[in-house]
C-alpha cells in the first residue's frame, strides 16, 4: 500500500465495516419477529475481532557518521535503513547541511529501480538541502539497506553537521515502518595544504678562489609549504667581472642532505651581502645542479663542491643560487692563478702584543688576563721582503668557553673601503681582509692587534690561518710556518657568592644565583661568561630545585659528560653516545621518566615526521632532552614543544641557529625552551 493511497483504502474499509453492521442488525430484528427468544430461534455465530498487527519497528541513519575532506573535495553518506523485516517500499526524506558556508549537497542517487513518476530528487540551490521521494528498493527481508547517497563537497574550512528527516517509509507490503531512531552524521573541512615552495638564502663561497683551482659553494634551502616535492637547485656563475667589492659573511646550516650534498653550512662568503629574489637567477653559466627533496618546512643545507673556474677571468664575479621559486645572489672573487715561482719565504705569528718576534723560534707563547678583562695579541709578518701590501687571515678561539674575540684592529694605513672584518659566532673567530696596506718595507711587521677577551677560568688555544699574504708588489710569500698563541683566564676568586647585579642572587633557602652557579663552575662571575657558557649556566638555573644536597659545581654540562667520557663536544656523538649523555645530563636533576605519557617515536614525528631511529645524532639528542622531561604541564602535547633551534628561528629568522647567537638572545631563548617545561622563566 502506497502512502499516497493511504486515505482513499480506509475510506473503502469503513464503507464495507457499515454494510456488515447492518447486515447482523437486520437478521437480528428479524429473528426476533419470527422466533421465540433473543435470536429468533435461529445460531447466529459472532466473528472475533482481532488485534491490529503492529508496525515493524526500524531505524535510519547516515553513514558514515562522520568524514573528513580538505576544501575542493567531496564526502558520500548513505541513508541506511537499518532493520528492513518488512523490505522497502515508498520512502520520502529529507537530507540537509547545517552550515553551507562550510559544505553543500552537490549529488543524491537513489538505489534500486526507480521510475521517473516515483522518484524525485530536488537540491536546494545552495546546497543546503535535498528532497528525496522515491519508489520500492530491492531489498531481502531483515538486512539493512542503503536507500540513496548523498555526495556532500567542501566548500570552507570548518565544520558542519549533516541532518536526517524522514517523511515516510513503507515496507514492501504498503505498511508503514514505525522509525524509532533517526540519525544524522558530521564533516569536517580542512584547508587545502600549501604547495611546495624552496626558498634559498645564506649563499657562501670558500675564500681564495683561484682561477683554475676548485671551490665549494654552499646554500640553504627550505621548503616554506606544507607537501613534500623535489626540486632542482642551480648553482649559477657570470663569466664578466662584476666590478663588485669583495666582502666576509659567514653562515652555519643543520639541515640533513643525501648524495652529493652536504649537511655542513659552516664557511666563508666571498660576498659582503647576497640578495634574495623571488625571480629566477639568470647567469653565463649553469655550473652544477642537485636534485633536492624536502617534506614540508623542512631545511638543508645543498654545498655545491669541486666548482672549477678555468676559463674565469679573475675578478669579482656575480654567483647565485636558485629553484623554482626562490634565488638568492652574491659575489665571488676568483684570484689569478698563482706563477710558478715561489714568492719570498716568511713566518706568520701569532704573539701577545710587545714579544718580539723570532722566526727561528716559533714556539706558542701566551698571555693572562683576569675574566671580563680584555688583552691584546698582534699578528706579525716575522720577515717581510717588501713589506706587506695585501693580506687576509682568520683566528679563532678553540673554546669560547674561556675567551672570545672582542676586537680587531687592522695596521698598515688600509682604507675601510678594501678593509673587511667579520666576527664569527659571537667572537669565536675573526677574518680579517685589507688591500692595499702600507707598512715597513723589510723585517718584522705588524699587520694586525686583537683584543681578546677573557670568561671562566682555564685556558684555550688561539688559532691562526693564513689564507693570504703578499707584498706592496702584489707578490705573494710563500709561507713556510704559521704558529698560534694560547690565552689563560684566572681569577682570585676563593669561595663565596657575589652578585653581578642580575637580580638573581640566592637568600636563605632559595634557589642558587646564576652568579653562585658559575662561580661555582668556571670561577667567574656570570656577567664575565661568554655566548657559550652563558646558556649552560642558564639551563642549569632553571633546573632547580637540584635533588637532595647536590652543589652546583657538582652538575656537568652535557659538553664535560661528553669530553670526560668520549674525549669529544657533545655536537660530535654518534647516536648512541648523545642519548647516554643527554640521559646521564638529566638524572643530575632529578629521576628519568619509567612511564611517560609520550614516547620517544611520538616526540620524533611530532618534531621530525620521521620515527626516532631514523633521526640523526643531532636530532636524537634533541627528541630525548624533551622525553626526559616528561610529564609535561597542562597537558602540553609533543607538537607544542619547540627546539632551542626552532625558537630561535621563529624569533629571529631562519638565518639564525641556538648557537649563532648574541650572549642576552642565548639567555632568552633558554628560558624560553625550559618554560614549556614549567621551569625557569618564560
Amino acid at each position: 500500500m502506497s502512502i499516497g493511497s493511504l486515505s482513499a483504502t480506509l475510506n473503502a474499509k469503513s464503507v464495507v465495516v457499515l454494510a456488515a453492521i447492518a447486515v447482523v442488525g437486520i437478521g437480528g430484528i428479524g429473528g426476533a419477529v419470527a422466533g421465540v427468544g433473543p435470536t429468533g430461534g435461529f445460531d447466529v455465530p459472532f466473528a472475533q475481532q482481532q488485534e491490529p498487527t503492529p508496525a515493524p519497528e526500524t531505524a535510519v541513519h547516515l553513514g558514515p557518521s562522520d568524514a573528513t575532506v580538505r576544501v575542493g573535495e567531496t564526502a558520500t553518506y548513505d541513508v541506511v535503513v537499518a532493520n528492513a523485516s518488512g523490505g522497502v517500499g515508498d520512502h520520502v526524506a529529507v537530507v540537509s547541511v547545517d552550515d553551507p558556508s562550510v559544505a553543500s549537497i552537490t549529488d543524491v542517487t537513489l538505489r534500486g529501480t526507480q521510475s521517473d513518476e516515483a522518484a524525485g530528487v530536488s537540491i536546494a540551490p545552495d546546497g543546503s538541502s535535498a528532497n528525496l521521494t522515491a519508489a520500492p528498493t530491492d531489498a531481502a527481508d531483515g538486512e539493512s539497506v542503503v536507500v540513496a547517497t548523498v555526495t556532500v563537497g567542501g566548500d570552507a574550512p570548518g565544520t558542519s553537521d549533516v541532518g536526517l528527516r524522514v517523511d515516510g517509509l513503507d515496507t514492501d507490503a504498503g505498511d508503514s515502518y514505525n522509525v524509532t531512531d533517526v540519525g544524522g552524521a558530521a564533516i569536517a573541512v580542512e584547508p587545502n595544504p600549501d604547495p611546495a615552495e624552496f626558498r634559498v638564502s645564506r649563499l657562501n663561497a670558500s675564500h681564495n678562489v683561484t682561477q683554475g683551482e676548485p671551490f665549494n659553494v654552499s646554500v640553504s634551502v627550505t621548503n616554506d609549504g606544507d607537501l613534500e616535492a623535489t626540486q632542482t637547485v642551480r648553482y649559477e656563475l657570470d663569466l664578466a667581472d662584476s666590478e663588485a667589492v669583495v666582502g666576509n659573511g659567514t653562515a652555519t646550516g643543520n639541515g640533513t642532505a643525501t648524495g652529493n650534498e652536504t649537511a655542513t653550512g659552516n664557511g666563508t662568503a666571498a660576498a659582503d651581502e647576497t640578495v634574495d629574489s623571488d625571480e629566477p637567477f639568470e647567469a653565463d653559466r649553469v655550473v652544477a645542479t642537485r636534485e633536492v627533496t624536502l617534506a614540508g618546512h623542512d631545511r638543508e643545507t645543498v654545498t655545491f663542491s669541486g666548482v672549477n673556474v678555468t676559463d674565469v677571468d679573475p675578478g669579482s664575479h656575480r654567483h647565485g643560487v636558485s629553484t623554482e621559486n626562490d634565488s638568492v645572489t652574491g659575489v665571488v672573487d676568483v684570484e689569478a692563478a698563482a706563477r710558478s715561482d715561489p714568492g719570498p719565504e716568511t713566518a706568520v705569528r701569532l704573539l701577545p702584543s710587545g714579544v718580539p718576534v723570532d722566526a727561528d723560534e716559533p714556539e706558542v707563547t701566551g698571555e693572562t688576563v683576569d675574566p671580563g678583562e680584555t688583552t691584546t695579541y698582534d699578528v706579525v709578518v716575522a720577515n717581510a721582503s717588501g713589506g706587506v701590501g695585501a693580506y687576509e687571515f682568520t683566528v679563532d678561539v678553540e673554546d669560547v668557553t674561556y675567551a672570545t674575540v672582542a676586537d680587531v684592529t687592522v695596521r698598515g694605513g688600509a682604507s675601510d673601503a678594501t678593509t673587511e672584518v667579520v666576527f664569527v659566532e659571537d667572537g669565536a673567530a675573526a677574518n680579517v681582509t685589507a688591500v692595499p696596506a702600507d707598512t715597513d718595507d723589510n723585517g718584522s711587521v705588524t699587520v694586525a692587534t686583537l683584543a681578546i677577551e677573557g670568561h671562566a677560568v682555564g685556558t684555550t688555544d688561539l688559532g691562526l690561518r693564513v689564507d693570504a699574504l703578499a707584498n706592496e708588489n702584489g707578490t705573494r710569500y710563500n709561507v713556510t710556518t704559521v704558529t698560534g698563541a694560547t690565552i689563560t683566564s684566572e681569577s682570585d676568586y676563593s669561595g663565596g657568592s657575589a652578585s653581578t647585579g642580575d637580580g638573581d642572587a640566592s637568600d636563605d633557602g632559595g634557589p642558587t644565583s646564576r652568579d653562585e652557579i658559575s662561580r661555582a663552575k668556571y670561577g667567574v662571575a656570570f656577567e664575565d661568561l661568554g655566548s657559550k657558557t652563558v646558556g649552560e649556566v642558564q639551563a642549569i638555573y632553571n633546573r632547580q630545585p637540584f635533588p637532595g644536597d647536590a652543589d652546583p659545581a657538582e652538575v656537568d654540562t652535557r659538553d664535560e659528560i661528553s669530553d670526560a667520557r668520549y674525549n669529544a663536544s657533545f655536537s660530535e656523538l654518534d647516536r648512541d653516545a648523545a642519548i647516554e649523555v643527554q640521559n646521564a645530563y638529566d638524572a643530575q636533576f632529578g629521576s628519568l621518566p619509567s612511564d611517560p605519557g609520550h614516547s620517544r617515536d611520538n616526540i620524533s614525528r611530532a618534531l621530525y615526521d620521521a620515527d626516532f631511529a631514523e633521526l640523526d645524532a643531532e636530532q636524537t639528542g634533541e627528541v630525548q632532552a624533551i622525553y626526559n622531561r616528561q610529564p609535561f604541564p597542562d597537558d602540553v602535547t609533543p607538537g607544542e614543544i619547540r627546539t632551542r633551534d626552532e625558537i630561535t628561528n621563529d624569533r629571529y629568522g631562519v638565518q639564525y641557529d641556538y648557537d649563532d647567537i648574541s650572549r642576552a638572545t642565548k639567555i632568552e631563548i633558554q628560558n624560553a625552551y625550559d618554560a614549556q617545561f614549567g621551569d625557569g622563566e618564560a
